[in-house]
């Protein structure tokens, strides 16, 4: 059976991995641009632990989608942007997954130990060194660009959906309402 609404802990998930990712952007440009010292490697510490929040997030979140579903599009909406939403959603899923995963694999080739908030040892088992972390970490930054530009599209559509088509879209994901 299809929801009419998105359950509570789908939003939380929702806005918790938003606000992570919103997050992520400033700490990686910072850390990326400031001298070698102590400031640079606390963002990458904590560039790090948000990245892998985000991936246990979004896993939790694909299982609650798949055990609960999603409500439906609005009915008014055409086909073209029917499937703009699900090719946006899939794209998203895939890379709100991919990229923390790619920055993981990568730290933990070139840059052990990976640890999750400054205790907990995370590295995965992957050789290579400095030139193997480097090639997946050029291909984690290239796919995190995608992801900012596709969080930037969906933030676009949803205050669309709100302001110009004001058919209620945004409002089913906004925290304490049922629909």
């Amino acid at each position: 059976m299809t929801p009419r609404h998105y359950a509570p802990s789908q939003k939380v998930l929702h806005w918790a991995v938003a606000a992570l990712i919103v997050a992520l952007v400033p700490i990686a440009l910072a850390m990326a641009n400031l001298p070698d010292g102590d400031l640079k490697n606390a963002l990458y510490e904590w560039h790090k632990s948000f990245g892998l929040t985000v991936l246990a997030l979004a896993l939790a979140r694909l299982l609650v989608r798949a055990a609960r579903g999603a409500p439906p599009l609005v009915a008014s909406l055409p086909a073209w942007q029917r499937r703009a939403a699900h090719a946006s959603h899939l794209a998203l899923y895939a890379l709100i997954v991919v990229v923390p995963m790619l920055g993981w694999a990568g730290t933990s080739a070139c840059c052990a130990p990976v640890m999750l908030y400054f205790t907990l040892p995370l590295t995965l088992p992957i050789s290579g060194g400095m030139p193997v972390g480097e090639a997946i970490l050029r291909v984690h930054q290239v796919a995190a660009f995608a992801l900012v530009a596709l969080v930037v599209l969906h933030a676009a559509a949803a205050l669309h959906h709100h302001l110009v088509r004001r058919d209620g879209t945004l409002r089913r994901m906004l925290p304490g309402r049922a629909e």
